[in-house]
Formats: structure tokens, C-alpha cells, sequence
């Protein structure tokens, strides 16, 4: 499941052109998007680092600011 999550955050990330307005947010995005693709390879593939639900809340975290953002300028073109 973590990695239909983690796949789908990439298809958002490649959907919208420009998923952050601001510099410092777009990095701090980018920065906790490639730390869990990291721990994500890692658990899978050497040692577990954490627990499967945890790692599975992590990318839900990381990955829902790309889903309101794909979600609100639909409704914002819509009124």
C-alpha cells in the first residue's frame, strides 16, 4: 500500500506543472519527498527502520499536500 501511495504522489508531482508557489516550500517538499523514497528502499530491500503502518502514514503525510493541491484549482475553476 505504501508504495501505491508513494507512486501515486509521483504521478501528482508530474501531473501539476507547478505544484508550489513558493521556493521554500517546493524544496522542503522535494527534500521529505526523496527521504521517504530513501527510507522506503531501504526497509524494502536491507533492514526494517520502522514499522509498515508507520512508514504507510509517513507517505499519506507527505504525499496529501500534492493531492489538495491537484484538488483545489479544480474547484477554484468551477465558481
Amino acid at each position: 500500500m505504501t508504495f501505491l501511495i508513494i507512486m501515486a504522489g509521483l504521478f501528482m508531482l508530474i501531473l501539476l506543472k507547478k505544484p508550489f508557489e513558493k521556493r521554500s516550500s517546493g524544496l522542503l517538499f522535494l527534500i521529505s519527498y526523496l527521504l521517504l523514497i530513501a527510507i522506503y528502499v531501504i526497509q524494502t530491500t536491507f533492514v526494517e527502520l520502522v514499522s509498515d503502518g508507520f512508514l504507510m502514514l509517513i507517505a499519506g503525510i507527505v504525499v496529501f499536500p500534492l493531492f489538495v493541491r491537484l484538488v483545489v484549482p479544480s474547484q477554484k475553476t468551477r465558481s
